[in-house]
């Protein structure tokens, strides 16, 4: 016949009863304690943050892309809160640097090039790439559009309202300037 829950409750603790547990004795003495680094060493309250050493945190980024996010979220702070907008990363390129694509490519030779693969624009390709990776991160898919009557390739929706301070940076190297409140813009 089964035991009751008390029952076996019961026969546990006359056999293994918490006040008179064996222990073995030991024979270690205390560590030594190391005078110089604790004279080092900071008061826990006084330390600073830790440090960020989660594995997708140590990792080498590209310096151009953490540099072009800087410059996108400039030119998108730049823009009237109040209505949607339609950016694209030619235009980003342009308002940044001063420089024409269109020109560039004149001067490249790449104008008439096979527009596949971003090789019209010649040596501006490596840095469209980075500002486009940016902006999917930020506002998802692009899609094709007519902006002033020119056909865009790709094309990316800014939300009205949208606050480029409130989005968290894409890179990963800029997140603790953002999460201290010091990233500008």
């Amino acid at each position: 016949m089964p035991e009751t829950r008390e029952e076996l409750h019961e026969r546990l603790s006359k056999i293994y009863d918490p006040n008179k547990l064996t222990r073995f004795t030991s024979t270690a003495i205390e560590a030594k304690k190391a005078e110089d680094v604790e004279a080092l060493v900071l008061p826990d309250d006084e330390r600073a943050r830790l440090p960020f050493t989660r594995a997708d945190f140590v990792i080498k980024e590209d310096p151009r892309r953490v540099q072009w996010e800087r410059e996108v979220r400039k030119f998108l702070s730049g823009l009237s809160r109040n209505k949607g907008h339609k950016v694209t990363g030619p235009m980003i390129y342009e308002w940044a640097t001063g420089v024409s694509l269109i020109e560039l490519a004149k001067e490249e030779g790449t104008l008439d090039a096979d527009g596949r693969g971003g090789g019209r624009w010649g040596s501006a390709n490596v840095h469209l790439r980075h500002i486009n990776a940016i902006l999917v991160d930020y506002f998802g898919k692009p899609y094709k559009t007519t902006i002033l009557g020119r056909h865009v390739g790709k094309a990316y929706t800014v939300r009205p309202h949208f606050n480029v301070r409130h989005k968290k940076p894409a890179c990963l190297t800029l997140w603790p300037e953002w999460e201290e409140g010091t990233l500008q813009p």
